[in-house]
């Protein structure tokens, strides 16, 4: 990893995602699905341009992973002060961050040793998708609770594809 891999216009992109998840409860209450558009623009935009520019790297795509959690988490949370939602919902939408808890440092460990490198699965992929769904119809007053189980179902998914991923001893024994 280089520093130009760092200081990018791909890296400066997921930085501003991490600056409107700090902001986003401070704007006006109508305007926080426009934030919230901008914010999740910026992580559509984030990883072809680091690709495309070439300077894709573990610790631009660990950026990126956390700009997308403490967007979604903050967001949440906003949603819950305002009463938008009930509190009890958060587990449903984090339920794949909670099993992933655990996994933060060997995660860390293993990218700065270059020892495997993060990838998106498509099960993760599919549950930050639906979460993103399910946080703009809470943010345009349309808060469903059928989403909210839907978000819960993928983000258990993802998080056990995950687990069994990096921790091959709970992955099912093949009998021969």
């Amino acid at each position: 990893m280089t520093l130009s891999q760092l200081v990018s216009m791909a890296s400066a992109l997921s930085a501003l995602r991490l600056v409107l998840a700090g902001l986003l409860p401070l704007f006006p209450r109508e305007l926080w699905v426009v934030v919230y558009a901008v914010a999740v623009l910026t992580d559509v935009l984030d990883g072809p341009l680091a690709r495309r520019t070439g300077v894709a790297c573990a610790a631009g795509a660990t950026l990126d992973a956390w700009a997308d959690k403490a967007l979604n988490v903050n967001t949440a949370w906003a949603l819950v002060l305002s009463d938008v939602i009930p509190s009890w919902w958060l587990l449903l939408w984090f339920v794949r961050e909670i099993i992933q808890l655990p996994m933060v440092f060997i995660f860390a460990h293993r990218w700065r040793t270059g020892v495997g490198t993060p990838a998106t699965r498509p099960l993760g992929q599919l549950a930050t998708i639906s979460l993103a769904v399910t946080i703009v119809l809470a943010l345009v007053g349309i808060p469903s609770l059928w989403a909210t189980l839907l978000v819960g179902a993928l983000g258990l998914a993802a998080g056990m594809d995950y687990a069994r991923l990096h921790f091959p001893t709970l992955r099912p024994v093949e009998v021969s």
